[in-house]
């Protein structure tokens, strides 16, 4: 009876301990990050006429297809004599193209940018293997995806005209890649690696076009730092900081957001955990070592419908204003206050992170959050109910096999 007692206490206390990391969502923000649940791709609309060679014709579309594929591109040839009423043929007008055969690259918000298919003294066919691959790669965004897949995520810093400000804006990047990297031995699951701090300046404005043009600049107005959170597969975080917006505090709210547990206390928009991807080729090398990474396999259709459903009982609405400018805001469940922008110095003092909104300027005042997510989302309420309920199971238990020795001593003493 006294070893069956002691084998029974071992058991509760083991079960009481276990119970927070049983409860524990096996996937994080980051990892969620990785999973392609079908956003809504980039379209290469390739144009011809009825007079366009045969040849060219099916080349293009031969072509294509196959240069984007592992990408989230999608292509479609549109034969304007043919398909006039295509409503794809609007940036011909926008871009006042006469010229064919012709491309326009356009984004899931309807922005575009044409691509020229033709280079002097090169065949069409290997001048449109060409155009693709600067469509699809930069040596900006090859050196994202390596990052993006071995470390927490990556802090993009987009270098403007003024020496100063880039310094400024540099500072506060590197200022909030320490805070993180400071804090993620407190997150719910382990990364190995802290966030990469990447710089593009002015000189490599020219071949990060695409990229830049995926972000809503235009490479020849970039007259100011801008800053970007980019993590999972190529995702943007949040939104896109421009100037005075770039701060240690703003960066390292945003920051903060990738590592959280994808169940416990989190309330976000979908648009922010399901971020605009950049136009990438996601190739079989990248999402081999991605695997291994994180210890499954994002394209496994099980894994997907599993975070499926975590976003649909874990994350609002991500139903917003037709508006470009929207973002949605990130309300955690805690009241939000109005502030105005701190002084450099109010900054350095201030080390708690908080959640910005990322509403444009013109939208109405920053708002943030009185209490950090990471500090906030440790210890969900229903993993104490259930460490309770195991030490009630643990006095119970204790209880009988009390009552029982003591029942057995009486009757021995009788």
């Amino acid at each position: 009876m006294a070893k069956l007692s002691r084998v029974a206490v071992v058991v509760c206390l083991w079960s009481c301990l276990q119970t927070h990391s049983a409860l524990a969502c096996r996937y994080n923000v980051r990892d969620i990050g990785f999973v392609d649940l079908g956003t809504e791709p980039y379209y290469l609309y390739g144009y011809v006429r009825q007079d366009t060679p045969v040849d060219i014709t099916s080349g293009f579309k031969k072509i294509s297809s196959a240069g984007l594929m592992e990408s989230n591109i999608k292509s479609e040839i549109i034969n304007i004599d043919r398909q006039k009423n295509h409503p794809a043929t609007k940036y011909l007008e926008v871009w006042r193209i006469e010229s064919f055969p012709a491309a326009v690259l356009v984004s899931a918000e309807g922005r575009s940018l044409p691509i020229s298919l033709t280079k002097p003294g090169q065949p069409f066919e290997q001048s449109l293997w060409s155009a693709l691959d600067e469509v699809l790669c930069s040596p900006k965004r090859k050196e994202i995806l390596q990052k993006v897949s071995t470390t927490y995520g990556v802090v993009l810093l987009i270098e403007g005209a003024d020496a100063e400000e880039n310094k400024s804006a540099k500072v506060a990047a590197s200022g909030a890649v320490e805070t993180i990297s400071m804090q993620m031995k407190m997150m719910p699951k382990p990364i190995s690696h802290p966030p990469a701090l990447m710089v593009i300046d002015l000189e490599s404005l020219s071949r990060e076009k695409v990229l830049l043009w995926s972000l809503g600049l235009d490479t020849d107005k970039v007259n100011k730092p801008y800053a970007a959170v980019l993590y999972g597969r190529a995702r943007l975080m949040g939104a896109l900081l421009k100037g005075e917006e770039i701060t240690k505090v703003s960066l390292a709210n945003i920051l903060s957001i990738i590592g959280l547990d994808c169940e416990c206390g989190l309330d976000l928009d979908r648009r922010w955990i399901l971020g605009m991807m950049l136009p990438v080729r996601w190739g079989e090398d990248i999402q081999a070592g991605t695997a291994k990474t994180l210890g499954f396999d994002p394209e496994n259709p099980m894994v997907k419908m599993e975070i499926s459903q975590i976003l649909r009982h874990s994350l609002i609405s991500s139903e917003s204003p037709q508006n470009p400018n929207y973002y949605p805001s990130v309300p955690f469940g805690y009241r939000e206050i109005a502030v105005e922008f701190n002084s450099a110095a109010e900054e350095q003092q201030n080390s708690a992170v908080q959640i910005p909104n990322t509403a444009s300027p013109a939208s109405g005042p920053k708002r943030v959050s009185e209490s950090s997510p990471l500090a906030d989302s440790y210890l969900p309420i229903q993993n104490m109910i259930f460490i309770l309920i195991g030490l009630i199971i643990l006095v119970l238990i204790s209880g009988v096999i009390i009552f029982l020795r003591s029942k057995r001593r009486w009757s021995k003493r009788i």
